[in-house]
């Protein structure tokens, strides 16, 4: 560890200020290896669809010889409605729940070096904004932001797990029992259909992404659900992110002549494939489980060294089924202002 007080600490209140220092930021997420929910080209983007007149910048850096060493982008979001609850959230959370783009694995930015002075500094600047409620999902239990807040008093934690595999030892035998039944059956119901299994290129991911958006779409709504594309926010931030960054996004597909009966969309950062959004044909071909299958061949023909399913429930996972190492994840939520919320609740239940 350096010693304490060797950094420089300046408060961003802006996004243009924020925006100004990204090939840094960039930099520094690449020395943490952070996860691509806590980068620039996700984030920023981020900002673009889903800031408003109700957010409001609180972001700590840390600089040790102007290079920026910590990076805490934290923001708080104000209710529009009467009273004015305002959460706090780290950047890229927080957005309307029918709209959420799921960042995971939040984390505040740092190298170890100054981890020590990072926590003194940051608990003192976190204590002095104004909040009534702190709320962030699938955090991992590792990070430098669940040993932010662990120690708050009022700190609520609900356990979930993140489901991850390695590609290259995995094979059919790691499947569960069920599991591996239901894989013979699927491959010989869809190799009589002819269908194919394969990789689309960029151009293909385009040309077949208002059919996942379909799938997805009627197997929501007929769970009496909106449907995440439903949100035009939603579509827009997934169309800037897969122009602007070609290279991590990928999908695969099953067809039979052309036609999709299942696609599956990933965030790939490394040699990472983070399973993010999919959909099939639930009218056509459901009895032959395109989806599953599709999961099967996507790991056993992926380059990646790891295959994230990201997160899941603590238990009745169907992620589990494929033998998957668990991390512990944690939904953190810290109410700061009990008597505003209940006050909040008591005149939105009158109006």
């Amino acid at each position: 560890m350096r010693d304490a007080d060797t950094l420089q600490w300046r408060e961003i209140r802006s996004l243009d200020q924020l925006v100004a220092i990204q090939e840094q930021w960039q930099v520094l997420s690449q020395f943490c290896q952070a996860d691509m929910f806590n980068c620039p080209g996700w984030l920023v983007n981020w900002t673009n669809q889903f800031w408003d007149k109700h957010c409001e910048l609180y972001c700590m850096a840390g600089f040790a010889n102007e290079k920026l060493v910590v990076l805490a982008p934290f923001y708080t979001r104000s209710s529009a409605k009467l009273l004015g609850i305002k959460q706090l959230f780290l950047l890229g959370q927080g957005e309307p729940e029918h709209a959420e783009v799921a960042s995971e694995y939040p984390d505040v930015l740092l190298n170890l070096d100054y981890q020590a002075e990072a926590l003194k500094v940051l608990l003192t600047w976190l204590s002095k904004i104004s909040f009534d409620v702190f709320v962030a999902r699938a955090v991992i239990e590792q990070s430098f932001l669940h040993q932010l807040f662990n120690r708050a008093p009022n700190i609520q934690l609900a356990e979930a797990r993140r489901y991850s595999l390695e590609v290259k030892p995995w094979s059919i035998k790691q499947l569960s029992r069920n599991a591996r039944s239901q894989w013979r059956r699927a491959d010989k119901a869809l190799a009589e259909k002819g269908a194919e299994f394969r990789w689309l290129t960029s151009s293909e991911i385009e040309q077949y992404w208002p059919s996942l958006v379909a799938f997805h779409q009627a197997r929501w709504q007929n769970k009496g659900k909106l449907g995440a594309f439903s949100d035009q926010r939603f579509s827009q931030f997934h169309q800037h992110f897969r122009q602007q960054h070609p290279d991590s996004v990928a999908m695969s597909g099953v067809f039979i002549k052309q036609q999709p009966l299942a696609l599956n969309f990933y965030l790939l950062e490394q040699q990472q494939l983070h399973f993010y959004q999919s959909g099939w044909d639930e009218k056509q071909f459901s009895q032959c489980s395109p989806g599953f299958a599709l999961h099967v061949w996507s790991i056993l023909n992926s380059k990646a060294v790891l295959y994230d399913f990201m997160m899941g429930a603590t238990a009745q996972s169907y992620k589990a089924k494929f033998s998957c190492d668990e991390t512990n994840l944690v939904n953190l939520s810290l109410i700061n202002s009990p008597w505003r919320i209940r006050l909040f609740k008591l005149v939105e239940k009158i109006l």
